[in-house]
């Protein structure tokens, strides 16, 4: 799914892949669809997990941040062709073929909710100017959505881009 795409991958694919026959694949999977929402489910969940437990609250506003950009860059570099494969897939269905879809909303509502967090409260605080938060927000995940573009084993890592687009995010590009 994530070289192919979802719309352009099938069950014998994914088999042949996996070194399995077709029936041992069915014995756990009766569908394309099952198989895409346990790794779509397992993305966002553990993508969110692994970012909440990065972030201590403790920290300023700004640092936060930086630790939320970084822990989303190392799940995703970590888990390259599993995240890779949610967003691949998800251009390939609509999202009433989404099984679970309750669930994974809830994992992705939650990230959301804790970068919104960071960002208000670094408003309020006076670290951050007065900024439209939603627009904020998608404008630091559109940075952190790299999967289009990055290959893992290139010139920078994950992290590195990601430490690059924090300091965009927070000092701009004015001199």
């Amino acid at each position: 799914m994530a070289t192919m795409g979802y719309e352009q991958c099938s069950l014998a694919d994914i088999a042949t892949d996996l070194d399995l026959t077709r029936p041992a694949l069915y014995h756990y999977f009766r569908t394309k669809q099952q198989i895409f929402t346990e790794i779509a489910f397992t993305t966002v969940k553990g993508m969110f997990e692994h970012v909440r437990d990065a972030v201590d609250d403790k920290e300023s506003f700004q640092v936060q941040l930086h630790a939320l950009m970084l822990a989303h860059a190392e799940y995703f570099d970590r888990n390259y062709w599993l995240v890779n494969a949610t967003i691949v897939g998800y251009g390939g269905m609509t999202r009433r073929e989404l099984e679970r879809i309750d669930e994974i909303d809830a994992f992705r509502n939650r990230y959301e909710k804790l970068l919104h967090g960071v960002i208000r409260g670094g408003i309020r605080s006076g670290e951050f100017r007065n900024v439209d938060v939603r627009a904020t927000g998608r404008s630091i995940f559109q940075l952190l959505n790299i999967t289009r573009w990055y290959r893992p084993g290139g010139s920078k890592n994950a992290t590195g881009i990601a430490a690059d687009n924090f300091e965009l995010v927070f000092g701009g590009l004015a001199a």
